[in-house]
């Protein structure tokens, strides 16, 4: 900074303010880190790096200009993102374009996956009684059992799904076509006999 002596006050010289050292920020952020795959989705993937506490996103890049001239996530990207297995120890390559976008991926360890393909095998049908639901499941107490289970709707549900559950009275007899991911969740949904009450 450079101070003038103008009539008895100092003042900043006005060279001084243009001068900006840190003009750096046009430069690209980018970088890798190598941790644990903890989430994916079909154009995402969140890394828990080593040493950090939160995991953090990192999408793809955007190629071909906007949705309506054709333009999406890079599709080359998200093929690599569709063969990766969470759970398993990756080291990413990324750089900063409005958000972080991942560059490459290196699997370093496969995800130990022996239960895996099982969980994601176990599905089923289920016909009873409607006995609690909220907005997004229903409890439903099977044939034979003694305890109601709870279904979960699959990704947030579909607004048919969600209708359906808003709209079934408790008591109503139903069918449940289900699939086991991370926890039981309702598929399809068919009323056999509405119940009488509403709630």
């Amino acid at each position: 900074m450079v101070l003038i002596l103008v009539a008895g006050t100092w003042a900043v010289s006005a060279g001084a303010q243009e001068r900006k050292p840190d003009e750096k920020k046009d430069e690209k952020k980018s970088g890798t880190v190598t941790g644990m795959l903890t989430a994916k989705g079909d154009n995402w993937i969140e890394v828990k790096a080593d040493g950090e506490e939160k995991a953090r996103r990192y999408m793809p890049h955007w190629v071909g200009g906007n949705p309506n001239q054709g333009g999406g996530p890079d599709t080359k990207m998200v093929e690599v993102i569709k063969g990766l297995k969470v759970g398993s120890r990756v080291r990413v390559q990324w750089d900063f374009e409005e958000r972080p976008r991942v560059v490459k991926v290196e699997v370093l360890k496969e995800a130990e996956s022996k239960e895996q393909p099982k969980e994601a095998e176990k599905k089923g049908t289920v016909t009873g009684k409607v006995t609690a639901k909220d907005k997004n499941w229903i409890e439903v107490q099977a044939d034979g059992e003694e305890k109601a289970r709870r279904y979960y709707v699959y990704r947030g549900g579909t607004p048919e799904m969600l209708n359906a559950i808003k709209e079934l009275p408790l008591e109503s007899r139903v069918r449940v076509e289900w699939l086991f991911s991370e926890r039981l969740r309702v598929m399809k949904l068919e009323v056999i006999k509405s119940g009488d009450k509403d709630k």
